[in-house]
């Protein structure tokens, strides 16, 4: 009986009806999976911002005023605001919130603006004051300094007084720690500014 189920297997092995034992592990891939390169730092892609030529300058004082001033183009007496920097200065003056006045100057610069309309020092006096006033004469009212190469000068305990009195001018200025007063009585031209507090 052993011989007989020895010679089953034999002839079942012989003819491929008894699977053969496979190895679990081909000894090559079936299919190949294509190799990625990948970077190993990401690409930077740098955007260069414009350059910014204008430079803001930087508020140095704000001084807030009751402005009168008559001229020959304006005449009002309104709450002002003076904004001081270092190369210009900026004299706002609202009425019921609407600006009256919007003066622009840049110190070392022969520029003065009214509101969006720019002239020489010497063109805006010519229109809104005395032509033959000195190109620095409004610059230095609204500074306090002196005005006509300080003619005249006479120091007082708060400030100074100039008194210029010829066949042109008929002028009083005076500066204290309070504001300025300014008037030429032969040109009809008044300017005082009385600081707030």
């Amino acid at each position: 009986m052993k011989t007989y189920i020895f010679l089953t297997i034999l002839a079942l092995l012989t003819t491929g009806c008894i699977p053969k034992y496979v190895d679990q592990k081909p000894s090559q891939p079936i299919t190949k999976t294509p190799k990625v390169s990948l970077p190993l730092q990401p690409e930077v892609i740098t955007l260069k911002a414009p350059v910014v030529e204008e430079i803001i300058e930087e508020q140095k004082k704000s001084t807030s005023y009751k402005v009168t001033m008559k001229t020959k183009k304006f005449a009002f007496s309104d709450t002002g605001f003076l904004v001081k920097y270092e190369n210009s200065m900026h004299l706002n003056v609202l009425a019921m919130g609407k600006s009256v006045l919007d003066l622009k100057i840049k110190k070392n610069e022969d520029d003065i603006c009214v509101g969006s309309l720019c002239n020489t020092k010497h063109g805006f006096n010519q229109s809104f004051l005395v032509g033959s006033y000195p190109d620095s004469f409004i610059e230095n009212v609204l500074q306090r300094k002196p005005i006509f190469g300080a003619k005249h000068l006479t120091k007082t305990s708060t400030g100074f007084v100039q008194q210029i009195i010829c066949d042109r001018y008929g002028i009083k200025y005076q500066v204290t720690n309070k504001g300025v007063y300014f008037k030429d009585r032969k040109n009809n031209i008044l300017i005082k500014l009385k600081e707030l507090n």
